[in-house]
């Protein structure tokens, strides 16, 4: 049987041929099918595939979408009868292409519109808030405008931080009645974890008595990359051996990512990997460190404090960060954001940390996001929210008892919308 495959280059019309071959075979008993396109969509983050992997049994029909402008072809002439809702996750492609001003405020218009249209045709429009503004925002006023439009006409706003309204509160507003949380879910069964914590340190040349913390996802300045470089320094003079850290990731061309990298390859205590780790050494990383280090400058949610705690790994962050009541038990060491004297006293602290404790509550609070709870509380509550309209409340993950059985959908490499 002839199949396709999700890729960059696939076209529009083909997904739009693949969503109306998913619903002829969405089973006749079942609720009447939702066509879900979301976007953009993302081919290296597995946090959509994740998300949706519970969608089908639910007959929701998951449509990755590169680009939200693709929707004004595959919208065009919408059945009446086939409900349709919109998904939107991250706003940064609106405006990565804008020059000046003028340009970014065209581009908010043109998205607008968008909305407008989509609506127009009968779409029900979900945002999920995974950042305040994009981290490399340059037009912030734009941005502003374009998350006040957004908020203005999504019907549900997906948050998955309880501290997300509070945070986005000095840029735009979140109406109440609008807003549904469900947590970022883990990554439980889509990584390879077979590795031993002695082989993964082996590899990195790692001495069992040092103190590892890791710096992985993609390496740019907002992260706290040099504040925590200047901290590891001084407990590394002052504690020769006894700290590690460990950078792994894809650099930008930043300025201070460069002078970042330059430094960190020639430190003694740093072990530098700057390129994109390949989804099967993650569990090196993983199992290497004592700790993930999240100095984020701006942090709401976090992808690599999920994939830590998928690993039982602790971490260690701001207590500024969105992602604290993730963590709450101990799963953390947490620290004042007050620059690098705050960091380096934080990690002057791990090295007298009890680990056993914070790997039993790590490994506690990678429970409570696992993918598959959080997935399928999250298909329930959007398909009851696909009938009847009410937004649905916000219960504690934790409360849900499901199978944990083997990742199916996009997740175990099936494109939204084609699994069975």
């Amino acid at each position: 049987m002839l199949i396709s495959m999700p890729g960059r280059d696939q076209s529009t019309e083909a997904w739009s041929a693949e969503t109306f071959s998913a619903l002829a075979r969405t089973p006749v008993d079942g609720p009447d099918p939702v066509v879900w396109p979301f976007t953009p969509y993302y081919t290296g983050n597995p946090f959509q595939s994740v998300l949706y992997s519970r969608f089908t049994a639910r007959n929701l029909v998951a449509v990755p979408t590169f680009r939200a402008t693709d929707l004004i072809t595959t919208t065009r002439g919408w059945p009446g009868d086939v409900p349709l809702v919109v998904h939107l996750h991250w706003l940064n492609q609106v405006l990565a292409r804008a020059g000046d001003d003028r340009a970014a405020n065209q581009a908010v218009d043109r998205h607008t519109e968008l909305l407008d249209t989509l609506r127009e045709r009968g779409a029900r429009l979900v945002w999920t808030v995974h950042n305040v503004l994009p981290h490399d925002t340059r037009f912030e006023a734009q941005e502003v405008r374009l998350r006040e439009q957004v908020v203005e006409r999504a019907d549900l706003v997906h948050v998955m931080s309880p501290r997300t309204p509070e945070a986005v509160g000095d840029w735009f507003e979140l109406p109440p009645e609008k807003v549904y949380r469900c947590d970022h879910p883990g990554y439980q069964g889509v990584y390879p974890d077979w590795v031993s914590r002695a082989e993964a340190r082996r590899r990195l040349r790692i001495d069992d008595g040092a103190v590892a913390l890791l710096l992985t996802g993609a390496v740019k300045p907002y992260k706290g990359i040099a504040d925590l470089l200047e901290a590891v320094d001084r407990v590394s003079r002052a504690r020769p051996g006894r700290i590690v850290l460990i950078v792994a990731g894809k650099p930008d061309d930043a300025p201070e990512t460069r002078d970042f990298v330059a430094a960190a390859a020639a430190h003694p205590a740093v072990r530098l990997l700057p390129a994109q780790v390949p989804d099967a050494d993650i569990q090196v990383l993983m199992r290497a460190a004592d700790l993930v280090a999240l100095p984020y400058r701006r942090s709401l949610n976090s992808g690599v404090l999920a994939l830590a705690l998928t690993f039982g790994r602790p971490v260690l962050l701001p207590s500024n960060s969105g992602s604290l009541p993730v963590v709450e038990g101990g799963a953390a060491l947490v620290y004042r954001p007050d620059g690098v004297g705050a960091l380096t006293e934080a990690v002057f602290g791990c090295l007298e940390a009890d680990f056993a404790a914070l790997d039993r509550a790590a490994a506690a609070a990678g429970r409570r996001i696992d993918r598959t709870v959080v997935s399928e509380r999250f298909a329930a509550d959007m398909r009851a929210w696909a009938d009847t309209g009410v937004v649905p409340g916000s219960a504690p993950v934790a409360e849900i008892s499901v199978d944990l059985g083997p990742l199916s959908g996009v997740a175990a490499g099936i494109p939204p919308g084609a699994g069975g």
